[in-house]
């Protein structure tokens, strides 16, 4: 290709002038092309010399490209793995929140809150009888029972 075909510039060309903006510059495409061929194990210092010969280039982009997907897909299911392994090993909820109702363990005053709601709509009463007192008298019964 000629030196003054716009592909060929946009390709090679270097910024010869111009301020680089603050954090990190803008990729040209170049540095795009040079992270995916390492990301697909492909030599970025001579890939023209390759994409010369298209059956080479065509059996060594196929290769980079399957081995790339490899690599994503074990990552993937490695971060997956991790994930669900730290959810698996979470620490048992606080006895502090449990229901007076049926002494379920909740997580949090919210969940018990809604918990205790559900406990009453199912029927499930509270041991004490609690639901013909008034509400201070609920109250003191259930620290008490606590």
């Amino acid at each position: 290709m000629k030196d003054h075909r716009v592909p060929k510039i946009a390709l090679y060309g270097e910024i010869r002038s111009g301020h680089r903006y603050r954090g990190a510059p803008k990729k040209r495409y170049k540095d795009c092309l040079k992270k995916t061929f390492t990301a697909c194990n492909i030599d970025h210092q001579n890939w023209s010399d390759v994409a010369a010969d298209r059956s080479a280039w065509r059996l060594i982009s196929s290769k980079g490209v399957t081995l790339f997907e490899e690599t994503r897909r074990d990552t993937i299911k490695d971060k997956r793995s991790r994930r669900k392994a730290r959810a698996a090993s979470a620490v048992s909820p606080d006895p502090a929140f449990s229901c007076r109702l049926c002494s379920r363990a909740c997580r949090s005053r919210i969940g018990l809150f809604s918990h205790e709601r559900s406990c009453r709509q199912r029927g499930i009463h509270c041991p004490l009888n609690l639901r013909q007192r008034s509400q201070a008298e609920r109250e003191d019964a259930c620290i008490e029972s606590r």
